[in-house]
């Protein structure tokens, strides 16, 4: 029986290339994006084993939609790939009221995790967080300060939230110790990630980051590997080998802060208050 694999963000860069790789290993794929006209073109470009459903991680009624026809459609997920994130955003709240990147990046990964727990429990499914080499860049933090612009810049602030989903998901895999569900970790390293469209692009306006990022297939082997290896653990990153920039995954450390079991706790405690939703 074929397995089956929720991404989120998977309409086009990693994640679509994560969904094509699944599916030719026999995954049924869900594809869960906020612009509906992009997903449709994803779910056709990959095919029968691929669903679309519209998902707005900024948005609750649309979180909670999504869970719904998760549950209706599937009794078993097998792997829930936290992959969509907004990048470098300037500062705008959502309609709750929260800084838009935490809203996304974190709070929209800590929702879907510990919503689709009991779906992932009856596959003994896997969990797998998306971070980024810009955690290493997070500093200090005030939780208190995370939805106001009090010192904040859209560089720092996407930082913190990968931080905060590493944090996440090795506090997560702590207090699920005595279930069926793993957790891993990984990052894609810089990858050209716009090679990887549902349609055929001739022409990439170049950036700075064109000129020492890896093709995507670099940069999908490490979300692959930490997908399918047997024996995964939070503890460590999945990324390109070399400074996580380039080469075969391997696996490397996060930011200290991570490791920091105080730390975890208060966001975790913070993070459960806000959205009123604790395992």
């Amino acid at each position: 029986m074929s397995k089956v694999a929720v991404i989120t963000g998977g309409n086009r860069g990693i994640g679509l290339a994560v969904a094509k790789d699944l599916i030719s290993k026999n995954y049924n794929v869900v594809l869960g994006c906020r612009n509906v006209s992009k997903g449709k073109i994803a779910q056709d470009y990959l095919g029968n084993n691929a669903t679309f459903l519209e998902l707005d991680l900024s948005r609750p009624s649309s979180i909670l939609h999504f869970i719904n026809q998760i549950n209706s459609n599937f009794s078993e997920i097998d792997v829930l790939y936290n992959n969509a994130g907004l990048i470098y955003r300037q500062f705008e709240l959502t309609e709750e009221g929260y800084e838009s990147m935490i809203s996304v990046n974190y709070f929209g990964a800590y929702r879907l995790a510990l919503m689709l727990l009991e779906n992932l429990h009856r596959s003994s499914g896997r969990i797998v967080q998306v971070t980024s080499l810009s955690m290493y860049l997070a500093r200090e933090y005030e939780l208190e300060s995370l939805h106001s612009n009090k010192q904040f810049s859209p560089s720092s602030r996407y930082n913190l939230t990968n931080l905060f989903r590493s944090m996440f998901a090795l506090e997560l895999e702590n207090r699920l110790k005595k279930t069926s569900i793993s957790v891993a970790v990984a990052h894609p390293g810089v990858t050209k990630s716009r090679q990887s469209r549902p349609y055929e692009v001739k022409k990439f306006k170049k950036s700075f980051y064109t000129y020492f990022s890896t093709n995507i297939q670099t940069g999908i082997a490490p979300i692959i590997q930490a997908i399918e290896e047997d024996n995964v653990s939070a503890e460590r990153v999945y990324a390109p080998k070399f400074f996580g920039f380039y080469g075969q995954p391997a696996t490397m450390q996060h930011n200290k802060l991570v490791y920091n079991e105080e730390l975890r706790n208060k966001l975790w405690t913070f993070t459960a208050n806000e959205l009123n939703l604790d395992l």
